[in-house]
């Protein structure tokens, strides 16, 4: 008659099992587990990982809050450069200061946004602000015409690239994780191999 003998647990190894420590990892081993078998790895990517495109559609949004800052604040402290430059007269200099407080707002609405929509489409009716001060400059006698009109052609660009991205912003799903900067994106991952191959 053959007997197979089990090892006894030592007394070190039963008040290590015993302990509230290894009972917590034993439940949170078993949890992930069946949390891995019940969840498709296609839903967890989504979940964890961030868009590409938002991401970049984020960079564009804030690299575009920094520029209405930077302007703004020229508007405020250079007026008078400013409004040589652009080819308005002393008269139209006077504006420049409200414009540039103008810029600024809109400039801190988008960087304090995760997903700045509203604050970019605020820009766009500001560019229609701009154009109609540029319209009413021309009218004066002494403003430089050549100078107005590469302001103009130069406000009519950063409008196009206002209304693009806005829109761009209205039409995109949005996650938490695309305003979270420390999420990884979706490079590498099955659901963005997927969306390559497709």
């Amino acid at each position: 008659m053959t007997t197979s003998t089990q090892m006894q647990p030592s007394a070190e190894q039963q008040e290590l099992k015993a302990s509230p420590d290894w009972l917590k990892r034993q439940n949170n081993d078993e949890n992930d587990r069946v949390y891995k078998q019940s969840a498709p790895e296609t839903n967890v990517v989504e979940l964890k990982y961030r868009s590409v495109d938002s991401v970049a559609t984020t960079k564009l949004a804030k690299g575009l809050g920094l520029f209405s800052i930077a302007l703004g604040a020229a508007e405020i402290l250079g007026s008078t450069q400013i409004g040589e430059l652009i080819g308005a007269d002393r008269k139209f200099r006077a504006f420049l200061p409200i414009l540039g407080v103008r810029e600024i707002a809109h400039g801190i609405g988008i960087l304090s946004s995760v997903k700045p929509t509203t604050a970019v489409w605020t820009r766009v009716g500001g560019d229609a602000i701009d154009l109609a001060y540029l319209g009413a400059a021309f009218a004066s006698k002494d403003t430089n015409k050549k100078r107005l009109a590469g302001t103009l052609l130069a406000i009519l660009g950063v409008g196009v690239l206002d209304v693009l991205l806005a829109k761009k912003l209205s039409s995109q799903k949005w996650s938490e994780n695309d305003g979270n900067p420390m999420a990884p994106t979706t490079v590498g991952q099955p659901s963005a191999r997927a969306q390559a191959n497709a």
